[in-house]
C-alpha cells in the first residue's frame, strides 16, 4: 500500500529515532523541562505567544487524580512551581555554554490585553545574556507566526498546538476544581484541552534547522547547526521509534515559494480513509477542508467523520464572526450528510465545557496528524505552521510500496482511542473493547457519561451576522496584498 506522506508535496520527510504524543499541556511541560535539562549548547523556542511568568511544573497544586494523568516523570522538586523565565535563567546559571534563542510573535495590537506587558524587556533584563529574546513580525501582512515550537540542541525537539503560555497548563483529567489552572495573574481558568509531539533523531534536526531559519530572517544572524546526540529522557513515555514521519511547514513571503503543506495534508489523508476519520480542533473555517470532508460524505460508503470542537468561540466577537463562518461549514456538512456518517461534538465534564485547542487528526486505524494548523483559511496558507505526521504505512526509502509497520498502528490506535477515553471518562480498555464491536460512532454514543462525554455540537440557526460576515477578509486564505487594501480602501485621487 502507498504513503500517504510524499516528501515535497505534503510533508518534508525526516527519520525519527524516537517520538511521543503529549496530550495536554502538563505532559508537555514536565517533557519539555525534562528535555531542557539535558541541553549542552542550544534551546529555540518559537512561539504565538510566550509569557515568562508561566509555571511549568504544578505538582503541588494538583490532586491526585490529576498526577495520575501525566504521563512525562514530573521534574526534580527544586523546579516545583518554578515559572518558565527563572527555569531558563536556572539553566544558564548551570551551564556556560548555553545559548537560549526564543522568537516570540510580534503580535497584533488586538491581543495586547491578553498577553505579558513589556515581555521582552522582562527577558531581557531578568536574565542572562545568552538568553535572546526576539519579537519575529517577518511574515506576510495580516498573517500570524503560529508555530509552536521548542527544539534542544538539533536533538530533541517539539511541535504541535501548544503555546509556552498562560490558559494552556491543564492535565488529561480536566478536574472541575482545576487547583493547577491559574493565570499568571492569579485568576483561574477553564478546562482547557490540547496536543504536542516530541521527536528525536532526524526529525529533531529539522525542526532545529526551520528555528535557525526563523531566527536568520528575524535577526539578521546566522546560527551554526549543533551537533547532534542520541538523548531522551530517562522514564519519558515513547510511542513510536525508528520510523520517517511528515513534518510540515510555512507559507509563502518575499522570496520564499507557498509552501501550503497543512491543506495538501489534510485533503490527501481524508481523499485515503476508508472507516473513519477522527478530528480535534479549535476552529472549524476552512473552506478547502470542508470541500475534502464534504467529497467524502458524498461517497454511498465512505467513511465516518467526528469532528471534537469547542462549544463556542471565546468572547462574543470571535464568536459573532469566526463562530459565524463555522455555523455556515457545519451546514454544508450536514447538508452533504446524506448518509448519516457525520458527527460534531464538544467535550464536557460534569457539566462544565472543556475548551478544544488541540489541532489532530486520525485517519482510519493508519495516520495521525498533530499540529499548530486550525482547520481555517488562514492556517491553510497564511500564517507560519508546523506539524508531525505519522503514517502506519511510512515513507520506503527507495521503493514506491510500502509495507505495514504494526507497532506505528498501535501507537496510532492507542493515541486516538486514549483522546476517546479521556472524553468519554472512560478506560482505554473499554474502548478498544466497544470499537471491535461497533463503529467510531457507535463507540462513543454507547460511552458517554453524566461526568465525562462528548455532546451533539448545536451552532444555531444563523443570525443576521450570517448575511454581512465576509468569509475571507475575516478568515483569509491567501497573503494579503498591499496593492489591493490600496485598491479597496484609498479614496479614487489617492490610490
Amino acid at each position: 500500500m502507498h504513503t500517504i506522506l510524499e516528501d515535497g508535496r505534503n510533508a518534508s520527510l525526516a527519520h525519527a529515532d524516537k517520538g511521543a504524543f503529549l496530550v495536554d499541556a502538563a505532559n508537555y511541560y514536565n517533557a519539555f523541562m525534562q528535555a531542557a535539562r539535558m541541553a549542552r549548547q542550544s534551546l529555540f523556542i518559537l512561539g504565538w505567544d510566550l509569557d515568562s511568568r508561566l509555571v511549568l511544573n504544578r505538582e503541588a497544586d494538583m490532586e491526585s487524580s490529576e498526577r495520575e494523568q501525566i504521563d512525562a516523570p514530573a521534574p526534580l522538586e527544586d523546579y516545583d512551581s518554578i515559572a518558565f523565565l527563572s527555569f531558563l535563567n536556572d539553566l544558564l546559571a548551570k551551564n556556560s555554554e548555553l545559548q537560549i534563542y526564543i522568537l516570540n510573535w510580534d503580535y497584533s495590537m488586538i491581543y495586547a490585553l491578553e498577553r505579558e506587558a513589556m515581555a521582552a524587556i522582562k527577558f531581557a533584563w531578568q536574565s542572562s545574556e545568552r538568553l535572546h529574546f526576539r519579537f519575529d513580525n517577518n511574515h506576510p501582512l495580516g498573517a500570524s507566526h503560529h508555530q509552536k515550537v521548542a527544539v534542544i540542541d538539533d536533538s530533541i525537539g517539539f511541535c504541535g498546538g501548544i503555546d509556552l503560555t498562560g490558559q494552556r497548563w491543564d492535565t488529561r483529567a480536566h478536574s472541575t476544581d482545576g487547583l493547577g489552572r491559574q493565570r499568571p495573574d492569579g485568576g483561574a481558568y477553564d478546562a482547557f484541552h490540547d496536543i504536542q509531539t516530541m521527536v528525536s533523531g532526524e526529525a529533531a534536526r529539522w525542526l532545529g534547522q526551520l528555528a535557525r531559519n526563523r531566527w536568520q530572517r528575524a535577526c539578521g544572524e546566522v546560527i551554526r547547526p549543533t551537533p547532534s546526540r542520541n538523548i531522551w529522557p530517562p522514564g519519558l513515555q515513547t510511542d513510536f521509534q525508528d520510523v520517517r514521519v511528515g513534518l510540515v511547514r510555512d507559507p509563502e513571503w518575499e522570496d520564499r515559494p507557498s509552501v501550503q503543506e497543512n491543506l495538501s495534508l489534510f485533503g490527501d489523508a481524508i481523499a485515503r480513509a476508508r472507516h473513519s476519520i477522527y478530528i480535534e480542533n479549535q476552529y472549524f473555517t476552512s473552506d478547502a477542508v470542508a470541500g475534502f470532508l464534504e467529497e467524502s460524505l458524498h461517497q454511498e460508503s465512505g467513511p465516518e467523520i467526528v469532528i471534537v470542537t469547542p462549544k463556542a468561540c471565546p468572547g462574543w466577537l470571535e464568536e459573532a464572526t469566526m463562530g459565524t463562518l463555522r455555523h455556515r461549514i457545519v451546514q454544508r456538512l450536514r447538508h452533504a450528510d446524506k448518509h448519516n456518517r457525520l458527527r460534531m461534538y464538544y467535550p464536557e465534564v460534569e457539566g462544565k465545557d472543556i475548551f478544544v485547542h488541540a489541532k489532530a487528526m486520525v485517519v482510519d486505524d493508519r495516520f495521525a496528524f498533530v499540529t499548530s494548523a486550525n482547520l481555517s483559511n488562514r492556517s491553510m496558507g497564511l500564517d507560519t505552521e508546523c506539524g508531525m505526521a505519522l503514517d502506519a504505512y511510512p515513507p520506503a526509502v527507495s521503493s514506491e510500496q510500502s509495507s505495514l509497520r504494526t507497532d506505528i498502528m498501535d501507537a496510532i490506535v492507542k493515541f486516538r482511542n486514549g483522546l476517546l477515553a479521556e472524553h468519554l471518562g472512560a478506560t482505554l480498555e473499554s474502548v478498544e473493547q466497544q470499537l471491535t464491536q461497533g463503529s467510531l460512532i457507535q463507540t462513543i454514543e454507547s460511552l458517554q457519561s453524566k461526568q465525562r462525554r462528548l455532546l451533539p455540537l448545536e451552532t444555531g440557526s444563523g443570525t443576521i451576522l450570517d448575511d454581512i460576515v465576509p468569509e475571507l477578509q475575516l478568515d483569509p486564505e491567501k497573503p494579503i496584498q498591499v496593492e489591493k487594501i490600496l485598491e479597496d480602501f484609498l479614496p479614487i485621487g489617492e490610490k
